[in-house]
């Protein structure tokens, strides 16, 4: 079906109603307490913690009632998310008391997945563990052990990574959130580390295809961003949001620019060639800071340089061609951008998720090079992680030097970045040969829901003997496991909680138990630490430790030491001790460490919100010192594509692909909310909250543009196969004038009340950035039929 790209419109009131069914939607009201005859209070505590859902680990404050959960709000000291939460977070209650919940150890008793247990204790089961552990390095195979680890950044993935070590394993299998940005950063700046956005001092924020109000690495901190503004201020910002359908986040963005897939580098480059063309860029900061810019001699002859081939390759009436965006929007949108300091584009997943997902990265990176704003205030900044004291040094013995010395199974394949490892790992283990495992651990991740690849998945769990799963619910993964020792919910354990690389400063969240935990339920810490007891020897004396608060308070020690920062404090204090910072001081909280220790526990947690800017490692660890528009590593990626391999001109936008017959329609998968492996079912309530529409909730929908609808003669709520050559998923059908013509928006992570799973990337083609090896997401053509 080819799509007029003049018809991808959507009218005034069709989004002043989506926005202001958002904006009811964002609020949550506390009903009157009215208090009834013979009701006496029970005994009530407050205590401050950090969500551990998503990915943003934003503060948050219990409250308990006779020691049970009854309310969950923010945290204010808490300097990201400064007493904000989002509707998952207060929902974490219905995940407390959900009746699914595991409460002791299961060992399997049946076949796999026929869902036959028997409980055990959680002594029993980490007896079971241990020995089985122990016979595969007795045997002389610890690289035969893996563990596949959804998000879990700070002590806990330190943690496993050192049992890994110590057995003898290379492979931690991460299946978490890939998003390719690591790999922009250490091509153009030498620093493999997702960057920082400083929102809350930035002008303009041009957002390319970055959900920052829905299903980015911490909404909540964009929300403040934006919500937190003097008086006078926030009416001289801006946002712009860059994406292919009109979303939550374009919604409440200033401005919408629709874009057709894969184009998103595109349009980025067309802005960069007004920015030249008007000498509008920081020409200081270019010539001071960056190489790459201008023409050069090397030894393979004269080679342009960025400015050449931008203006050679991205005229804007061409760029108009491509991506659909009328000149005048693109040349004012570029002097929006040039009109003082403080502009940044921010780059999103979906941008990086396209065949030619790298070079796209890599163009809308380098608007923020033309503009000069890395390590300035309201620009992009590279933060850095706490200065936690590290665990203890890692002994090996004979079998752990050797196992851990091979090489691992999901060892990337892509020149740069990560790619997708869990899918690799699966795809190598299913496979067979010498890629195999005798015990898997899985760690907050359910591949079964959350891959695309689940057959892969499902082969490669039928090759392993031993699977354990530590998910506190049986999810579609843990049920094909032979032993569960679940974990505590967040709301049970200590566990720190680093915000993500997306916020500028470190900051460590610190989680404590607002409840008891049930009497039979186990740390997943403490059951590892137990393992590495019982293994003795390396193992052992590797982690030495008694349980995971006792790790935990040996590495806030280097907190303690750190003279820098201070635990968690209002408004006031934050700024006192930042300013303090700036100027060389310091003050410190406490004197002794116990003292310092009780104050992170109430307080939450510790940051340092002094960015030193004027450190030069912060904007180029390069071998020449400065940020590269014209990576050797990457040209000679491109060599092999010949005529037009050159970074700057190699973009093939995928936009203009069409369907065929069979399959008409491109599928545009997105995300509703930072999902972890499709656990939205965990809380109803929330269930529905995600949507763009106020009037489909529980069910999984699919958005198509109403002239779309038509032609295929599905009306509005009509239930609909999915259908791609790989495979088929169930949605109820929702007209949307902010769906361009063709396409079919698809959210992921839900399901229907029933638990059938409803995952658009399971239906994918297979396409990949041969550059990161990350899934194209939107190279795939359905069709609908009706269900």
């Amino acid at each position: 079906m080819k799509q007029n790209r003049r018809e991808f419109v959507w009218t005034a009131g069709a989004a002043a109603a989506a926005f202001a069914a958002l904006q009811a939607r964002d609020v949550q009201w506390t009903a009157e307490q009215i208090e009834e005859a013979g009701w006496e209070p029970g005994v009530e505590e407050r205590r401050n913690s950090v969500c551990l859902v998503c990915p943003a680990r934003c503060g948050i404050r219990g409250r308990t009632v006779d020691g049970r959960l009854v309310r969950i709000t923010g945290n204010p000291f808490h300097p990201m998310s400064r007493g904000g939460l989002c509707p998952r977070g207060i929902g974490g209650v219905q995940v407390l008391y959900h009746p699914q919940r595991i409460a002791a150890p299961l060992l399997r008793v049946g076949v796999r997945g026929a869902g036959q247990w028997k409980s055990i204790t959680s002594q029993e089961a980490v007896g079971l563990l241990t020995a089985r552990l122990g016979q595969l390095r007795a045997a002389g195979r610890p690289e035969r052990l893996a563990v596949a680890a959804g998000y879990c950044p700070g002590t806990m993935e330190d943690l496993w990574r050192q049992f890994l070590r110590a057995f003898g394993s290379p492979n931690y299998v991460a299946d978490d959130y890939p998003d390719g940005t690591d790999a922009v950063m250490a091509l153009m700046h030498g620093i493999p580390r997702r960057p920082a956005y400083d929102l809350e001092r930035a002008r303009l924020v041009l957002s390319f295809g970055a959900p920052l109000f829905e299903a980015w690495w911490s909404p909540v901190q964009a929300y403040g961003a934006f919500g937190r503004s003097a008086k006078g201020e926030l009416s001289r910002r801006r946002f712009v949001q860059v994406d292919t359908r009109f979303s939550r986040t374009a919604a409440r963005a200033h401005e919408w620019v629709g874009v057709q897939p894969g184009t998103h580098g595109v349009l980025a480059l067309g802005l960069a060639y007004v920015l030249i063309k008007e000498q509008a860029f920081d020409a200081a900061f270019v010539a001071r800071y960056v190489t790459g810019f201008e023409d050069s001699v090397d030894g393979r002859g004269r080679g342009e340089g960025y400015r050449s081939l931008v203006l050679k390759s991205y005229r804007t009436e061409e760029v108009s061609a491509i991506t659909g965006v009328p000149v005048e929007r693109i040349v004012t949108l570029a002097r929006a951008l040039a009109d003082g300091p403080g502009a940044v584009a921010v780059c999103g997943a979906d941008v990086l998720h396209a065949r030619d997902g790298l070079l796209n990265g890599l163009a809308v990176h380098s608007l923020n090079v033309l503009l000069g704003n890395v390590g300035r205030p309201g620009g992009v900044v590279f933060g850095e992680d706490p200065p936690l004291a590290p665990l203890a040094p890692v002994q090996l013995d004979g079998p752990a030097r050797i196992g851990a010395a091979r090489k691992p199974i999901a060892a990337a394949t892509a020149p740069f970045g990560q790619g997708e490892p869990a899918s690799r790992f699966a795809a190598a283990v299913a496979a067979g040969g010498d890629s195999g495992v005798e015990a898997l651990l899985v760690y907050y991740s359910n591949p079964l829901a959350s891959s695309a690849t689940p057959e892969a998945w499902r082969a490669a769990l039928e090759r392993i003997p031993l699977v354990v799963s530590f998910s506190p619910f049986l999810d579609d993964t843990a049920r094909f496991a032979d032993l569960v020792l679940p974990d505590l919910l967040p709301y049970e354990r200590w566990q720190d909680a680093p915000t993500p690389s997306s916020y500028p400063y470190p900051v460590w969240g610190l989680a404590q138990p607002l409840v008891a935990p049930p009497a039979r339920a186990l740390h997943t810490g403490d059951a590892l630490l137990a393992v590495a007891s019982g293994l003795g020897r390396s193992v052992a004396r590797s982690l030495p430790y008694h349980d995971f608060v006792t790790l935990l308070k040996a590495r806030a020690r280097g907190l303690f030491s750190a003279r820098r920062g201070m635990t968690f404090g209002d408004e006031f204090e934050r700024t006192h001790y930042r300013q303090m910072e700036e100027r060389g001081w310091w003050l410190r909280q406490a004197s002794d460490f116990e003292t310092f220790w009780k104050d992170l526990v109430d307080r939450g947690g510790w940051a340092d919100l002094m960015y030193d800017g004027a450190d030069p490692a912060r904007r180029a660890r390069t071998p020449s010192g400065r940020i590269e528009l014209m990576p050797d590593a990457l040209r000679r990626a491109l060599e092999p594509r010949g005529a037009g391999g050159e970074p700057w001109v190699a973009i093939r936008p995928s936009g203009g692909a069409v369907g065929t017959p069979q399959f008409p329609l491109r599928l545009m998968p997105y995300r509703v909310s930072t999902l972890s492996s499709g656990t939205l079912g965990l809380e109803a309530w929330v269930a529905e909250q995600p949507a763009l529409f106020p009037d489909v909730h529980w069910v999984p929908w699919v958005e198509i543009h109403p002239a779309t609808a038509a032609g295929l003669g599905l009306g509005d709520g009509t239930a609909v196969w999915v259908v791609s050559a790989r495979g088929r998923y169930r949605a109820r059908l929702k007209r949307s004038p902010g769906t361009a013509p063709g396409h079919v928006s698809a959210p992921y992570g839900l399901r229907h009340p029933g638990g059938e799973l409803a995952n658009p990337l399971q239906l994918l083609d297979g396409s990949t950035d041969p550059l990161t090896g990350l899934w194209a997401w939107f190279s795939t053509f359905v069709r609908l039929e009706r269900a």
